[in-house]
């Protein structure tokens, strides 16, 4: 009986810690409009731009933009955002598509990083697309001015 204790929690304790971080509550703004030359023009349809956020960003009061509570977690070098319904019809853009162009590194706010498990992390420049209620955006870990190499480090059995 003992021995079969034991094994249950040496069990528990190494699937325990194998996991990746929990899932984060966050806050995502979806920006509509084309982006032309760097410019947003709010009248057309598609995504500009998305702002991520630990605090609600913004209100969606606004025709331009729609705010989002959403979940995300970080799963095979992909932060995976899930939104609770489908996003506006104003987002497709003229192919038909929900996509958007990140084009440069964003670096997501260091309290937000922290819940998904990083001391810094950042999304990598790209093309990107919702599928349905989901978006999975490409992670990085910044990089050092000084020295150029990535800075973000894992946290593994941190205690809050």
């Amino acid at each position: 009986m003992k021995k079969l204790f034991v094994l249950l929690v040496l069990f528990s304790l190494i699937f325990g810690l194998k996991s990746e971080a929990k899932p984060a509550k966050f806050s995502i703004k979806i920006n509509w409009g084309s982006l032309e030359k760097g410019v947003c023009n709010p009248s057309e349809f598609g995504i500009c731009s998305i702002i991520i956020s630990l605090r609600t960003v913004g209100t969606s009061g606004a025709t331009d933009s729609e705010v989002y509570d959403v979940q995300g977690e970080i799963a095979n070098n992909m932060l995976i955002i899930n939104l609770p319904k489908g996003i506006n019809e104003k987002g497709k853009n003229a192919r038909g598509q929900y996509a958007f162009t990140v084009p440069k590194e964003m670096v997501l706010e260091q309290g937000l990083a922290k819940e998904l498990g990083f001391e810094k992390l950042s999304i990598a420049p790209g093309n990107y697309e919702f599928k349905g209620n989901v978006l999975a955006l490409k992670i990085v870990s910044p990089r050092d001015a000084a020295s150029g190499l990535p800075t973000g480090k894992r946290q593994h059995g941190t205690v809050k």
